[in-house]
């Protein structure tokens, strides 16, 4: 009996396979075949909405970008032998829907709530339109997505509840669908990471149409301390060694052999390699979001259970930023790029918020310095041990810095100002900068080989830092202020120290 039923079930496999191949067939062929165009808009809409424009972050694809500096290490913590896990199905999982459901309205036609928030500050205030018994994710996060068709608005809902007033929940998001625009940095949307979740699911529709045109949305259980375009919340969850950030994109290896799974799970698997995937919430490792849909064929889902961490690499997506990170940093600032590469790396958030600025030409004082130097030593998710306030007598416990200040003293980078004092609210001259910097790269015992005085016009020998300050020249950090100088005595700029860090450090 066991034969026989092992038998038929393979047969009812090649069966539905074969009905699905012919489904997607037929689709493509009625009334004559389907052009690229048709196709795209196939699968790009939502009702009759597009699901945000074809040049948005998550429509475009990923295949020709480089791999990202950090790949194996944010690979390495989410789980490099970690199985995944598609997160969604058809029938039932522990009572619910198993996906992120959505609903489709005419706002006309529905009531608007204006909804009680417990994150109001970073709420869009709506009205929301919610249709009656809205389908809502079930389990603990309790999304709604609601496309208004009217005028093509998506509306989400975080930890959405219906109370006696109407309607409650953490947070909420509005988005025009046809627009590009992003969440006011620093701000989380219905998801963590401050993205719209709908653009990231895997969508049964789509697939019945052979092709997936975006990025998926996906989890992790440890994330960094900061976050990359196009992100703009942080959630920082877990502790382990390199977390990846949210807005962290990865993409399935082109040469990962898809050939011998199922249409359901190519048509998937086609989408990881050309759009990839985005993490952008704290949960399970490599948990993949989906709607559920009753179409969807569970066992083919978990076909996918095969993938690893292994078989995926990070990609930089720098390169697609349509907008600059920080406003008062346009793409002809001298420093721009390297100032971006700073943000991606997670070193800085910039110096205020709403608009994000970095304040370029501000000085670094020696406090902001130390937190500077020692993530570029460590890694942007390093905290240093709480302070003492006993090193230094003008740096008590619980100051500004004071943990990251006794730290670069106990790695031996500084030594202080003098009189057992660190000044932390000093600026960093470009020669102090020196030594710190290659201090910071080589270790507190590194000497670095005696300076000639024919490097610079402005730092001869004998001169205070001079054998650091050609040191820092002859390793490609610095090439001077200009006219064959290098202004040791004046003050670092931000922009100066973007430009330091990037190279010292070799920051992504």
């Amino acid at each position: 009996m066991k034969n026989i039923s092992f038998f038929r079930s393979i047969c009812l496999r090649v069966f539905l396979s074969i009905i699905f191949l012919t489904s997607i067939n037929a689709i493509r062929m009625n009334d004559g075949p389907q052009s690229p165009a048709q196709v795209d808009e196939a699968a790009a809409t939502i009702g009759t909405c597009p699901t945000f424009p074809q040049d948005n972050f998550w429509n475009t694809p990923v295949t020709g970008l480089p791999v990202h500096p950090m790949s194996d290490a944010w690979i390495g913590a989410i789980g490099t032998n970690t199985g995944f896990h598609m997160d969604f199905g058809s029938g039932t999982w522990d009572g619910g829907p198993i996906g992120i459901p959505y609903n489709i309205v005419s706002g006309s036609a529905t009531t608007k709530y204006t909804v009680d928030f417990y994150y109001p500050d970073e709420s869009d205030p709506g009205p929301y339109p919610i249709p009656n018994s809205p389908n809502r994710e079930w389990g603990s996060d309790h999304h709604i997505l609601i496309v208004d068709t009217d005028d093509c608005t998506l509306y989400e809902l975080y930890d959405a509840s219906q109370t006696t007033n109407g309607w409650a929940a953490g947070s909420g998001a509005v988005w025009d669908l046809n627009s590009n625009a992003l969440r006011p940095d620093g701000w989380t949307s219905a998801d963590a990471a401050g993205l719209p979740i709908l653009p990231g699911l895997a969508r049964y529709e789509e697939v019945a149409t052979g092709i997936i045109e975006h990025a998926l949305r996906f989890t992790t259980n440890c994330t960094a301390d900061y976050y990359i375009w196009p992100a703009r919340h942080v959630a920082q969850s877990g502790s382990c060694a390199n977390p990846p950030p949210f807005g962290a994109r990865f993409r399935l290896k082109a040469d990962y052999d898809i050939s011998g799974f199922s249409p359901q799970a190519q048509v998937i698997l086609q989408a990881m390699k050309t759009y990839g995937i985005v993490l952008a919430d704290n949960g399970s490792p490599w948990y993949v979001s989906g709607a559920p849909n009753e179409g969807w064929d569970n066992d083919v889902l978990h076909e996918m259970d095969v993938l690893t961490g292994a078989s995926f690499e990070a990609v930089d997506t720098s390169g697609m930023m349509t907008t600059t990170t920080f406003a008062d940093v346009p793409e002809s600032h001298w420093a721009y790029q390297y100032i971006e590469q700073l943000y991606v790396a997670g070193i800085t958030g910039g110096c205020s918020t709403n608009p994000l600025m970095y304040c370029p030409d501000s000085t670094v004082t020696r406090a902001q310095m130390a937190i500077f130097i020692l993530r570029g030593m460590h890694g942007s998710a390093y905290v240093p041990p709480t302070a003492t306030g006993a090193v230094f007598g003008d740096v008590p416990a619980g100051s500004f810095a004071a943990d990251w200040i006794e730290q670069l003293a106990a790695e031996g980078v500084t030594a202080g100002c003098g009189n057992g004092n660190y000044c932390p609210d000093a600026t960093i001259t470009r020669a102090q900068m020196a030594i710190f910097l290659l201090r910071g790269e080589h270790g507190s015992a590194y000497t670095p080989p005696a300076g000639t005085g024919a490097v610079f016009g402005d730092v001869p020998a004998g001169s205070f830092a001079v054998d650091w300050i050609e040191q820092l020249a002859a390793e490609g950090i610095t090439s001077g202020c200009g006219g064959g100088n290098y202004c040791p005595n004046a003050n670092v700029t931000r922009a100066e120290m973007a430009v330091f860090l990037v190279r010292a450090f070799h920051l992504p």
